[in-house]
């Protein structure tokens, strides 16, 4: 059996540094300049960053992305699931929850937080 390059991104402890830095450059290849502009928003509305908003108050960075894209839920479903659970759960080797976690974001983020917490056993 060979060993592929995406390994090197699995991760088999819960580091919260790591998994920034997962998310980070799964944003940066995929739509440059897109986190600096999100950024700016949860700078503006919560004095904090978009990716310790998202690991520690859900909640509100789901009010972020829904105030960025007009409460439109479809950017908002997009964001989450593509740009930031997918990093973190291929990351993780959990990429079958992806689905879940993203629906429960949007629907009920308090929930998504227990869910998400329990994963990363924060």
């Amino acid at each position: 059996m060979g060993v592929t390059h995406k390994m090197s991104l699995r991760v088999t402890t819960v580091d919260r540094a790591k998994l920034s830095s997962v998310i980070r450059k799964n944003i940066s290849s995929r739509i440059p300049g897109y986190l600096e502009v999100l950024e700016a928003h949860c700078r503006k509305m919560f004095g904090k960053s978009c990716i310790d908003l998202f690991f520690d108050e859900p909640e509100s960075f789901r009010a972020v992305l829904f105030t960025r894209y007009n409460n439109d839920v479809n950017p908002v479903y997009f964001a989450i699931k593509y740009l930031f659970l997918r990093a973190i759960l291929t990351a993780l080797d959990m990429l079958e929850l992806e689905e879940e976690l993203a629906r429960d974001f949007i629907e009920n983020p308090l929930l998504f937080k227990e869910k998400f917490h329990k994963i990363l056993k924060i």
